[in-house]
């Protein structure tokens, strides 16, 4: 049931995730059946991630050369380093929905090849879905913005500006140099422009972001005497994080769940409320984000209920303003699930 070598347990859990493929089949008509499957590519793509993660652990942990070797012992050594990776509740749910997979889609192998059963899973899962957090805005106010800029060094001053108003991750803030920056006719007079973001952004990705008026005058002063090549903040990461977890006890500003990524946070949801009002629709867009994230909350999908000719269009425009916003800030398209995250 698989190759045999190095490489035979992962090409045992493609296999595995393979047999439960239902893509384009209705998922009603399998569950009458009593027939359950994966229905998505996402859920395929994630599934498949999920348990060759896990897969290779073993391999490297316990040695396992095939998912037939697995126990439940594996299983929950994983678990438990997993939580001691400190990975969220959720993601553990995640991983352990993933293996449920797995186990089914190895049984149904096995009943091809006329095998018997291998049971890894335990019945009852090791995280509890109660305990898994909704997404809470942890964005940083304007006053408490403000406060921080005041209470940390120069440098890193500038690193928190350029994440809170072009909404950079801390590491890309560190890395962005001064030839990622170009005049315009319009706006402040400048963009940030990353066409090849490999050693500068996550993943490498594109980015392109209007820098704000109000952001302009700090932007110059960066860029002012300094060549193409050179970064506008020469520092590492921790020590801008260290620096605003010291202005942030200074203050008694509350840290915890926030972190550097707090501005990124800010920096969506008022970009969010800023698109809604260029389009005239600040109420109606406002309405249409907590309808779609109540769908979301109750398992549906995010159109769910737009009937009307008015909630269709704006639901479109709510959708294009999404979508522009994780752009700028290094998301893909029709992330809903970062959207309940980042701009809620």
């Amino acid at each position: 049931m698989g190759r045999r070598g190095k490489s035979s347990i992962v090409h045992d859990v493609k296999a595995a995730v393979n047999e439960l493929d239902r893509i384009g089949q209705s998922k009603r008509d399998l569950r009458a059946k009593g027939e359950h499957g994966i229905h998505s590519l996402k859920q395929k793509k994630e599934t498949l991630s999920a348990a060759q993660n896990f897969a290779k652990w073993t391999r490297s942990v316990f040695g396992v050369k095939s998912v037939y070797q697995l126990k439940e012992e594996h299983y929950k050594a994983y678990m438990s380093h997993l939580e001691k990776e400190n990975r969220s509740v959720g993601h553990r749910r995640n991983v352990e929905t993933a293996l449920r997979h797995l186990q089914k889609g190895m049984n149904l192998r096995s009943e091809k090849f006329g095998k018997e059963k291998h049971v890894f899973v335990p019945e009852k899962r090791l995280t509890n879905w109660r305990e898994v957090k909704k997404p809470t805005d942890r964005s940083y106010s304007r006053e408490e913005y403000q406060k921080i800029l005041k209470n940390v060094p120069a440098r890193s001053r500038d690193a928190v500006m350029l994440c809170r108003e072009l909404g950079l991750r801390v590491r890309e803030a560190v890395r962005v140099e001064v030839q990622h920056f170009e005049k315009t006719d319009h706006g402040s007079g400048w963009k940030l422009f990353i066409e090849n973001g490999k050693g500068i952004t996550k993943g490498g990705r594109f980015r392109e972001v209007e820098v704000p008026k109000q952001f302009r005058a700090d932007l110059e002063r960066m860029i002012d005497g300094k060549t193409e090549q050179e970064k506008l903040v020469p520092l590492q990461r921790d020590t801008v994080r260290r620096a605003v977890n010291e202005a942030c006890r200074k203050t008694g500003i509350l840290q915890k769940g926030r972190g550097l990524h707090g501005f990124r946070h800010a920096y969506s949801r008022e970009r969010v409320e800023e698109l809604f009002k260029d389009r005239e629709i600040s109420e109606s867009g406002r309405t249409m984000v907590d309808r779609i994230m109540t769908n979301r909350d109750k398992g549906r999908g995010a159109d769910y209920g737009m009937v009307s000719e008015r909630d269709k269009e704006i639901f479109r425009q709510v959708t294009e303003v999404m979508d522009q916003v994780h752009e700028e800030i290094g998301h893909g398209k029709g992330r809903w699930d970062l959207a309940a995250v980042y701009m809620r």
